[in-house]
């Protein structure tokens, strides 16, 4: 557990200094470490429950005296999306985030940057929401590079169906679509939660910072915009893999139909000269072998130079 207590401007470890009313801490705990703040900070049992039994829910929750935030951070690892749960409790006396037992990189960096911030947000008039905002602008900075990470993905793989489809790439594109579809789900449940902040039916943040969260709420809305284009992204590239497959079998269907053309009057005049019937006086003529021949290739030679003429070789 560490923290910093904005009044006596000096951080802590472990144990939570004297909390009053008049306290402004900032606390960064992982879920196990929820029920020892429990009866500091008069939490609703309810919710220091749901902080440990992570279900991987977004929620935001107005009770007496605080809010209580849960927040989704999806890491996209391959083509496969790895979801961890950040809780966080709000109020006008203290700001806690809470992570999971084993953070991931991301979160970790998450907490550092919270602490990082305490300095620039000692000078601000309200300090625990500045911070508060802060949280939310490392999510909605972290979705906005997970989504351009998605996005590099489906331009490729784009480029390379169009360049040379074959059936591995459904390989691809069915885990891709799960992907953004399960991040378009999380941004759509985090674009209310940025409303709800927004509505601040506590008052706990400062006139001065609402246009700050406007902004995250717009963001958030626009992230969820952006989830939802790289959905139908994904869906379009089962279109242009058919679309493209099925032009490339069309190619292979005419160069077969082509070759059948050539080789088919040859086929023709064998079958015919083949029926060894009695009154075929070709068949006892001295050239009618070499003429048989110089007619195949002449059939075939002219059928070449009708589809050159029409461009259809």
């Amino acid at each position: 557990m560490r923290g910093f207590d904005l009044v006596a401007n000096s951080p802590f470890n472990g144990n939570i200094p004297d909390y009053s009313k008049e306290s402004r801490l900032v606390v960064v705990c992982n879920s196990g470490e929820l029920y020892s703040l429990l009866d500091v900070f008069g939490w609703d049992k309810d919710t220091v429950d749901e902080c440990s039994n992570l279900d991987e829910k977004i929620r935001f929750t107005n009770y007496e005296g605080y809010d209580f935030i849960s927040l989704i951070y999806a890491e996209s690892e391959g083509f496969s999306v790895k979801q961890q749960e950040v809780n966080i409790f709000f109020s006008s006396c203290y700001l806690a985030l809470v992570l999971p037992e084993n953070p991931s990189a991301s979160l970790s960096n998450l907490a550092d940057s919270l602490l990082t911030a305490i300095p620039n947000a000692l000078t601000r008039t309200s300090p625990l929401a500045h911070l508060y905002y802060v949280i939310f602008d490392n999510l909605a900075s972290y979705y906005t590079d997970s989504l351009e990470k998605i996005e590099d993905k489906i331009e490729v793989l784009s480029d390379i169906i169009e360049s040379s489809p074959d059936k591995g790439q459904i390989k691809g594109i069915v885990p891709l679509r799960k992907m953004t579809y399960t991040y378009r789900k999380l941004l759509r449940a985090l674009s209310y939660v940025g409303d709800q902040v927004l509505m601040d039916e506590h008052e706990f943040l400062d006139q001065s910072l609402h246009r700050y969260f406007r902004d995250i709420d717009t963001r958030l809305s626009k992230l969820y915009d952006f989830a939802d284009s790289l959905y139908i992204s994904s869906n379009d590239l089962l279109n242009l893999h058919d679309s493209r497959a099925s032009a490339q079998m069309n190619t292979t269907v005419n160069k077969l139909t082509m070759i059948t053309l050539f080789f088919a009057p040859p086929t023709l005049i064998a079958g015919i000269y083949g029926m060894n019937f009695v009154n075929m006086p070709e068949l006892a003529w001295y050239f009618g072998y070499p003429l048989a021949l110089v007619v195949m290739l002449a059939v075939s030679t002219l059928i070449y130079v009708i589809l050159k003429k029409n461009k259809w070789l």
